[in-house]
């Protein structure tokens, strides 16, 4: 074959191939796209679920009797849940709860449990006997977006920041007020939070309402 054939042959393989090799770019890429929003909406229905979890354990208190119960209502001075509005990162709120530990296995936003002290009256991961815990926007390092972080208490009892998502737009949070089923008393309605989530990365909102179980 001559150098002519050669060339043509080369030319007409070249031009049959490029519509396979931009359809297959084209595949990867939106096989790349798709798990990026799985891995996002895996990522956002954990730290969901970890606020959730902290705004239904909210002013747990670990009672072992009614009277016990009837005097820790008269004696309550602590508030266990409160909203800060509009005070984080692109006018994010925070989320703040505290609680009586539950049990020995019940870990906090960063899975970490409670360990009783080696004098024995004193329990770690807490203050003043309650477990903290708090949920914020603060701007990431290096990126437009926002990171959500979780603020609980370490060994000592001390403050400590950690983040749990990146490619976070913003964070919202707001008090619902809605009727109980039949029944049950109408006398103050129940209330609850709604968690609004926006992400970056992938332009989507995550909500989710949470009842409150405790702290009412």
């Amino acid at each position: 074959m001559s150098l002519l054939g050669c060339l043509v042959s080369i030319g007409l393989a070249i031009a049959l191939m490029a519509p396979v090799m931009q359809s297959s770019a084209t595949v990867l890429i939106q096989q790349s796209q798709l798990e990026k929003a799985w891995l996002l909406e895996q990522d956002a229905i954990r730290v969901l679920e970890l606020m959730a979890r902290a705004i239904r354990m909210a002013g747990y208190r670990k009672v072992t009797s009614l009277a016990d119960y009837r005097q820790r209502q008269r004696t309550a001075t602590d508030d266990y849940i409160g909203l800060e509005y509009r005070g984080g990162w692109n006018h994010s709120d925070l989320l703040w709860v505290k609680q009586e530990p539950a049990d020995s296995m019940e870990g906090d936003c960063l899975g970490n449990h409670v360990e009783q002290a080696k004098n024995g009256s004193t329990q770690s991961r807490t203050k003043k006997g309650l477990r903290y815990q708090a949920f914020f926007v603060q701007k990431a390092a290096g990126d437009h977006a926002g990171s959500l972080m979780c603020t609980s208490l370490d060994r000592q009892g001390r403050l400590q920041n950690t983040s749990l998502m990146n490619h976070i737009g913003s964070l919202h949070f707001k008090w619902v007020e809605y009727k109980t089923g039949p029944g049950q008393s109408t006398a103050s309605p129940a209330r609850g939070v709604q968690i609004v989530l926006k992400t970056t990365l992938i332009e989507r909102e995550f909500s989710r309402f949470v009842a409150m179980r405790n702290a009412l």
